[in-house]
């Protein structure tokens, strides 16, 4: 029985979300150390490939500071999930985080990153090939 506890405080710390058909949300609150990246990332890919996930959002609004170390878990988590055939989407990126990743010389060209998860889900969908539209009915309410 004392087995079960890390692995339910690890989900409890890693709650990932299924938002739609193929699309996952891993939101990251807290402190991102050695320990807690892996376990991110083991718990990552095994619902990618659970659920089959297509498209994951990351978002780190949650992550009150990054240094090089938080930065390169993230980076490797993106990585390993196109290993998965997964594409990885990291929202929530702040202006300061944004300064610091630029001042680090952290390398993002191969990461699809958005403001925002509102942002980053449109994206996702976009990338499925899945539109969202205002059913006519909600849009006359509306007027």
């Amino acid at each position: 029985m004392a087995k079960e506890k890390p692995n339910a405080i690890a989900h409890m710390a890693t709650p990932i979300t299924i938002l739609w058909k193929n699309i996952l949300l891993l939101p990251i609150v807290g402190i991102v150390d050695s320990k807690r990246g892996q376990e991110i990332m083991e718990t990552m890919l095994a619902r990618i490939q659970e659920f089959e996930a297509k498209v994951i959002i990351l978002d780190i609004l949650g992550v009150a500071i990054v240094d090089s170390a938080v930065a390169n878990h993230i980076i490797k988590v993106s990585k390993a999930t196109k290993l998965m055939g997964c594409d990885c989407i990291i929202t929530g990126i702040s202006p300061s985080i944004a300064q610091t990743l630029v001042q680090l010389g952290i390398e993002l060209k191969d990461t699809v990153t958005r403001t925002n998860l509102k942002d980053g889900l449109e994206t996702a969908f976009g990338m499925l090939g899945l539109e969202v539209r205002e059913k006519k009915e909600a849009a006359k309410r509306k007027a």
